[in-house]
């Protein structure tokens, strides 16, 4: 009977990276940069090609160069390059949407960490003028009276049987 050897897996090894080496949370980063910075890309696309089209000189030029791409697509010696070149031009679409997407999401997380700082300044000094006293109040002669006598008598045992062991 042939023995089985049981592979031990080394603790050094990277669980969280992925094939690229990146991090799921920079992966999702990377992924909410793009989402978010597609719209103004678009946007900006979308304004640029209206300009275009609207003189004549530019949408005869335009027209053209459309012509000369359908043609490349459909020549089979011209197609992969042509084909090529529009990868390249998707890759850098995504580029400027993932480097706009970054400033946006900047933007407003900075906008956000404003509005909480704001409400805290609003929001802490009520909370001290009458939560504090009510909960020291209350709360506080309750759980000195009923949770610390149940804590020393169950868990502070089994804690310092802890600490020993250790």
């Amino acid at each position: 009977m042939p023995q089985q050897k049981t592979a031990k897996t080394s603790t050094t090894q990277k669980t969280n990276a992925t094939a690229n080496g990146r991090k799921p949370s920079e992966q999702a980063l990377q992924a909410v940069d793009v989402a978010v910075g597609a719209v103004p890309t678009v946007a900006e696309a979308v304004s640029d090609t209206t300009e275009t089209w609207r003189k004549p000189e530019t949408r005869t030029q335009e027209i053209e160069t459309l012509k000369k791409r359908v043609s490349n697509l459909r020549d089979s010696d011209t197609r992969t390059t042509e084909i090529d070149a529009l990868r390249d031009l998707l890759s850098n679409e995504i580029k400027k949407a993932e480097a706009k997407g970054g400033d946006v999401r900047r933007q407003v997380s900075d906008q956000l960490v404003g509005q909480a700082r704001k409400a805290r300044e609003r929001v802490e000094p009520v909370y001290k003028k009458r939560v504090e006293p009510v909960y020291k109040k209350r709360v506080e002669p309750i759980v000195k009276e009923r949770v610390e006598p149940v804590y020393k008598k169950r868990f502070e045992p089994t804690v310092n049987k802890v600490r020993e062991a250790i």
